[in-house]
């Protein structure tokens, strides 16, 4: 069997280190439990910072595990046992990276309380820094952005970050009943898949932020309203379970 590779275009290899075989979760690479022990976390950042330098440089489809092993200067069997697959590697840069987007976006929105403005001014901020981001634009703008794509929206790590800074906005829908907790879910999905849709989708040229804003503004924020809308105490019956 050929080493795992994310979809894209393949790219001629004649590195005699390449092994051909798909290790599994869990394994050192050769079939064998991994050892049991406390991660390492220098070992674990250095594979990750590897793994963004390759997707920079070859593209996010075009790099190996081979590759992102020797640029970070370990074997291959120890990349696979820290990591367990190509595509967990994948995930673990792309939640490192949405983590400090995440963290970034908290300090742009700190002085905006209202929640309509601040979902809004979130959104925005983070299609901005999706596009300007180095390994984020390489991971959506790139041969691989449809595959890409469809790891982002089912990663739970992303979803857990877009959560985080969702529930303080909708906390007095969710206390009131307003909002169910699987409404909040679906509201996390949703503003996940605009997000990432602006991203790997931006249209001709790209959407100028005038035009996403418009859009956002006429379309997403009063459903988001009416989703996030706490009833009247007076008028139990109004209220729109989702």
């Amino acid at each position: 069997m050929s080493e795992t590779r994310l979809p894209a275009q393949r790219r001629p290899t004649t590195d005699p280190t390449e092994e051909h075989m798909h290790p599994q979760p869990g394994s050192d690479g050769k079939g064998r439990a991994a050892p049991d022990g406390a991660p390492d976390s220098a070992l674990d950042s250095a594979a990750l910072d590897a793994a963004a330098a390759c997707y920079l440089r070859l593209g996010v489809g075009r790099t190996t595990a081979a590759d992102i092993a020797r640029s970070a200067g370990i074997s291959r069997a120890t990349l696979y046992r820290r990591h367990g697959s190509h595509e967990a590697i994948f995930l673990a840069v792309l939640t490192r990276e949405s983590e400090a987007m995440a963290e970034a976006a908290n300090e742009h929105l700190a002085d905006v309380t209202d929640p309509a403005e601040r979902i809004l001014e979130g959104m925005m901020f983070a299609i901005r820094e999706i596009r300007s981001r180095p390994v984020h634009a390489a991971v959506f703008g790139g041969d691989s952005a449809a595959w890409a794509a469809g790891q982002a929206i089912r990663e739970e790590a992303l979803r857990r970050i877009g959560e985080a800074g969702l529930r303080p906005l909708v906390a007095p829908a969710l206390a009131d009943g307003t909002l169910s907790e699987d409404g909040g879910a679906d509201l996390v999905d949703w503003i996940l898949r605009i997000l990432i849709s602006y991203a790997a989708v931006p249209g001709d040229g790209g959407r100028r932020p005038d035009e996403v804003r418009r859009q956002l503004a006429d379309w997403f924020l009063p459903a988001f309203e009416r989703m996030t809308a706490v009833a009247p105490a007076s008028a139990p019956s109004a209220r729109v379970r989702h």
